[in-house]
């Protein structure tokens, strides 16, 4: 669906080969759509507006929900120390860390994926196998035994361990597995059926796959990531169900009005020439 509007957009997918959905909406109407590229590229299967993408970090939102859920109901707060909730005997993360600083990425504590040191090219590595990072638990022997960057809530650092942490949590908390709560608790009462946790060797058919960059250009990432979600990544969502996701949370038929309006709220700034 072509819009004089956003023709620029539509250059600049077609000159970076971009291969995905985009969507834009005003207000409840449909303004552009731009389809390009295939799900498979083997067995040439074509992304259609159904198709189901690894959401990578949009996990974070997904995680974020569960534990404002259990905020709701009152079983923790946005204030609680999270190592009184889930002890991870790490002796250099700082024992007054909160919910709040794990969810605003200011808690301060290093990462066990440091995005600044990646070149987007090289493929990660950790000393457990993917094949074993199951739930979040199994990500704990990988997390950062190095000292805090910063003291909790001093200064906002993108933080993928912080997510796990929070993901650990919310199955210490709910005593669900982590996959359950996301899929039972706030998926699928909002009738999103397709989307949700799954193990890798059990993705939907209809799930695109991911690939690499590379002169074959036909390399997925299977076998270079998580079997299953840790909390910070690892979802898999359709574009119509990531909206009613979203339409969902500002309805406030997830977590409260009053807690949607705490989330929405600027928790930290960044200096644009320090990036802290």
């Amino acid at each position: 669906m072509n819009n004089p509007k956003y023709e620029g957009l539509t250059t600049l997918a077609n000159e970076k080969k971009f291969s995905g959905l985009i969507q834009i909406e005003e207000g409840n109407k449909l303004v552009y759509q731009y389809i390009h590229g295939f799900s498979n590229r083997e067995q040439n299967i074509p992304i259609t507006k159904d198709t189901l993408f690894a959401i990578a970090s949009g996990t974070k939102f997904l995680t974020a929900l569960a534990i404002g859920k259990l905020i709701d109901e009152k079983k923790i707060s946005l204030d609680s120390k999270v190592k009184e909730l889930y002890d991870l005997k790490i002796e250099s993360i700082d024992p007054t860390i909160t919910i709040r600083q794990l969810l605003s990425n200011t808690s301060g504590m290093a990462d066990y994926l440091d995005e600044d040191l990646l070149d987007g090219e090289t493929p990660i590595y950790f000393s457990v196998p993917f094949k074993d990072l199951i739930n979040p638990k199994d990500f704990i022997p990988i997390f950062s035994k190095r000292d805090q960057k910063s003291k909790p809530g001093e200064i906002f650092n993108y933080n993928n361990q912080g997510f796990v942490y929070l993901a650990i949590i919310v199955e210490e908390i709910s005593k669900k597995s982590y996959k359950d709560y996301i899929n039972q608790e706030i998926l699928r009462p909002l009738g999103i059926t397709r989307s949700g946790i799954y193990h890798l060797d059990h993705f939907p058919s209809d799930t695109a796959l991911g690939y690499l960059n590379n002169k074959e250009d036909s390399l997925t990432n299977i076998g270079l990531l998580p079997y299953e979600s840790g909390g910070d990544g690892g979802a898999i969502c359709s574009f119509d169900e990531l909206r009613t996701l979203w339409k969902s949370f500002f309805d406030y038929k997830i977590i409260s009005k009053e807690l949607v309006n705490e989330f929405i709220k600027i928790q930290a700034t960044i200096d644009e020439k320090t990036n802290n």
